[in-house]
C-alpha cells in the first residue's frame, strides 16, 4: 500500500505540473507575451478555440491531480 500511495503522490504532481504548464501557456496565447502566437504560427481566428481547449485541460489536470495527491496523503 506505500507504493500505491508514493505513485499517486508522483502521478498527482507529474498532472499538476502539465495542467500548470497548459494554463501558463494559454495565458501566453493570449496576452501574446514572448510573440508565442508567431512562434507557434496560430491564426487569430483560431485562437479562442486553442484557448478553450488549453483552459479546460489545465484545470482538469490540475483538479485531477489534486484528487491524486490527496489520495496519496490519505491514511487508512
Amino acid at each position: 500500500m506505500k507504493i500505491r500511495k508514493v505513485v499517486a503522490t508522483v502521478t498527482g504532481l507529474a498532472q499538476e505540473a502539465i495542467g500548470l504548464s497548459a494554463a501558463v501557456l494559454a495565458v501566453m496565447l493570449f496576452f501574446d507575451f514572448l510573440e508565442v502566437q508567431t512562434v507557434f504560427s496560430l491564426p487569430a481566428e483560431f485562437l479562442p478555440f486553442y484557448l478553450l481547449v488549453l483552459v479546460l485541460f489545465g484545470l482538469f489536470s490540475i483538479v485531477s491531480g489534486v484528487f491524486l495527491i490527496r489520495e496519496g496523503r490519505e491514511r487508512t
